[in-house]
Parts: structure tokens; C-alpha cells; sequence
């Protein structure tokens, strides 16, 4: 495996979308995000997932492995089979892990309805003891 990494990756977008003449701007215009979105891209604060590999190259013109390499790969070249391999398990084992973080969220989100529609029975309930108690008094 060469010394390829996800910081070289995105100084090959960088130093791509600037030789393009392309801004920040247009580059999130052209992937349907915000300019602060695509800024965390290039920053290296969000992670490069295959989605946004293969949406930039294809905005740049490119393959997505001419982006990850900086240069038109050898068809038989194995570091990028290697590359290509080690980004579809990373994206797979992300998309693994969200997938478990929503899973676990919208069980959260629905014991807390739960518990939301029991207080509001309780409190609809004590307020008919309130009425009623309310009644009893002025007798």
C-alpha cells in the first residue's frame, strides 16, 4: 500500500478545484451543500465518504481513483484496487455504525413519547380530581 491517506486525497481536491478556477462556493452549489459543509470536506472535519469521492471527481471531471491517487492510474495498478477496497469498507463500516446510532436514537425518541403521552394522562387525570374536588367544596 502506498502512503496515500485522506489528507493527500484532499489536497488533490484542493489543488484540482483551484486549478479549475472553481471557488468553495461552487463546488457546494455543484453538490447540493452548503459552502461550510464542503469547507469541512476539504479541512479534513468531516470524513471523506465514497458519496462525496465520486460526487466531487465527477464535478472535477475525473475519476474517482485520478482524485484519491492524484494521477491517471495503470488499469492493473494494485495500490488502487487496494484504495478502492479500503474506502468501500470504511464507507460500509460507517454507514454500519450510523445505522446503529439512528436505531438507537428513534428507540430513544419513541420511549420518550411514550413517557410524554403518560404524563399528559396523569395530568389530564389530575385535573379531573381538581374539578371534582372543586365541585365538592362549593356544595
Amino acid at each position: 500500500m502506498s502512503g496515500m491517506d485522506n489528507g493527500s486525497v484532499k489536497k488533490n481536491i484542493t489543488a484540482i478545484r483551484k486549478k479549475l478556477g472553481l471557488t468553495q462556493q461552487e463546488m457546494a452549489d455543484k453538490m447540493g451543500i452548503s459552502r461550510n459543509a464542503y469547507r469541512r470536506i476539504e479541512s479534513g472535519e468531516t470524513a471523506l465518504v465514497n458519496d462525496y469521492l465520486l460526487r466531487i471527481a465527477s464535478i472535477l471531471d475525473m475519476t474517482a481513483d485520478e482524485l484519491v491517487l492524484g494521477y491517471a492510474p495503470l488499469e492493473n495498478d494494485g495500490t488502487l484496487n487496494e484504495l478502492r477496497e479500503k474506502y468501500l469498507r470504511e464507507g460500509q463500516e460507517k454507514e454500519r455504525i450510523y445505522q446503529e446510532k439512528i436505531s438507537t436514537l428513534e428507540r430513544t425518541v419513541q420511549s420518550q413519547e411514550q413517557r410524554i403521552a403518560l404524563l399528559e394522562d396523569l395530568a389530564r387525570t389530575k385535573d379531573e380530581i381538581i374539578a371534582m374536588l372543586k365541585k365538592e367544596i362549593q356544595r
